[in-house]
């Protein structure tokens, strides 16, 4: 297992199948994007989306979940996390945008494809868009988020408001919202998930795929990071949606899932940066000593907490992946207990990594800011993961609301 002998995770808990994807991921990534990323920078056309369509497609992953005789790798238990984790770290140290697509893209379809949730009956009307289908299919989660200026007058999810609301129609359920916008993909999606609440203010997640009647697109907005996804607002106009999972509880579970994910596509990034730095420590000598940088007793304690950082986040990311692959051993992934366990793993990590980029940065001067380092691409990443994914103030304040029974008001 790569990485195990520098940061090591328990081997008992990693399956024969996790380090065969593991392996198969790691190559791509060396064949298909590093190998290439000089030649072509952050381009999506010429790099990412070709380098997508053979994670994909070829590889499989986006139809991970769906049952072998419909052309899906089989995994349906809730073990599918470390798979995950093992094979998102991969994707990760090679381009962290693509992995935090896959981590959107395995949340959600951890609603439907993973037990005790499993709908056969809806794995096979999604087969064509995930298994059968020769596009690039990523799920795109649409969360609650601040600012829609309810005052409190309306249902919200831990102190974010809904971006949607929701009727029913038809025995249906019908979402309406403007300026909606998703996590990831907004104009290239396959299928967004949408947390919004039922008549009773009861939380719930629905499927909507791309193209249905009322919902569309708006412009392509310019971001520092994450250039794989090609992200948009969102118009829902009286849009039709199949909810897979009602109850805080469901919507816990998924945020698990996605904060496990978008955890292990941080550690990717930290493996990548590691590697950059190695680079530079071994191959640069400080004038007038004789010394490769890395030997120097200043550099050499900076990059030894560096190193622990990773070997502490990456074992932190494993041991969520543990939790949520065994629920009969640590209890449901949407419980309060696990939940606010998730986020506390995501927020360290997050957290962690941007400090470990920064410290790299700092040791490599001015090629730590350019572009043909590579390094600076993933501290843009990392850094939008890190602000995007939850804001910190909810974080804390739910992390205190489990932790010491505060009361936010």
């Amino acid at each position: 297992m790569r990485y195990q002998e520098l940061f090591p995770v328990p081997t008992e808990w990693v399956q024969d199948v996790d380090e065969a994807m593991a392996e198969t991921v790691a190559r791509w990534a060396e064949q298909e994007v590093m190998a290439k990323r000089l030649e072509y920078r952050e381009d999506y056309e010429k790099l990412l989306l070709p380098a997508m369509s053979k994670l994909f497609l070829d590889i499989g992953l986006q139809a991970m979940l769906w049952p072998e005789e419909a052309g899906g790798g089989g995994l349906s238990s809730p073990s599918a996390a470390m798979t995950v984790t093992a094979m998102l770290e991969q994707a990760g140290r090679a381009d962290t945008g693509i992995a935090f697509l896959l981590a959107n893209t395995f949340a959600l379809q951890s609603t439907f494809g993973i037990e005790p949730h499993r709908n056969e009956a809806l794995l096979g009307e999604l087969t064509p868009l995930f298994s059968e289908g020769r596009e690039v299919s990523v799920g795109a989660l649409v969360l609650p988020a601040y600012g829609n200026g309810s005052g409190g007058e309306r249902p919200s999810f831990s102190g974010l408001d809904y971006q949607v609301t929701a009727w029913r129609k038809d025995g249906r359920w019908v979402l309406k919202g403007e300026q909606v916008r998703p996590q990831c993909s907004g104009a290239t999606a396959g299928i967004f998930g949408v947390v919004f609440a039922l008549d009773d203010g009861t939380p719930a997640i629905g499927l909507v795929p791309s193209g249905v009647t009322g919902l569309s697109a708006g412009e392509t907005f310019k971001k520092t990071g994450l250039a794989a996804s090609v992200n948009a607002d969102l118009v829902f106009k009286d849009v039709e949606s199949y909810v897979v999972m009602t109850g805080p509880d469901g919507v816990k579970e998924m945020l698990c899932w996605y904060y496990m994910g978008c955890s292990a596509a941080c550690v990717g990034a930290l493996f990548a940066s590691h590697e950059i730095l190695k680079e530079w420590g071994e191959t640069r000598v400080i004038k007038g000593k004789g010394h490769i940088f890395k030997d120097n007793p200043l550099v050499a304690a900076l990059m030894g907490q560096i190193g622990s950082r990773i070997a502490i986040n990456r074992i932190l990311t494993y041991n969520l992946a543990r939790m949520l692959s065994k629920p009969d051993l640590y209890g449901p992934a949407g419980s309060q207990a696990i939940y606010a366990t998730a986020t506390a793993i995501f927020q360290q990590v997050s957290r962690s990594a941007m400090q470990s980029i920064d410290n790299s940065m700092e040791l490599m001067a001015s090629a730590g800011y350019a572009t043909e380092w590579n390094l600076e691409r993933y501290w843009r990443d990392v850094k939008t993961i890190e602000t995007y994914v939850i804001p910190e103030t909810v974080a804390q304040t739910g992390m205190a609301e489990h932790y010491f029974g505060s009361q936010i008001v």
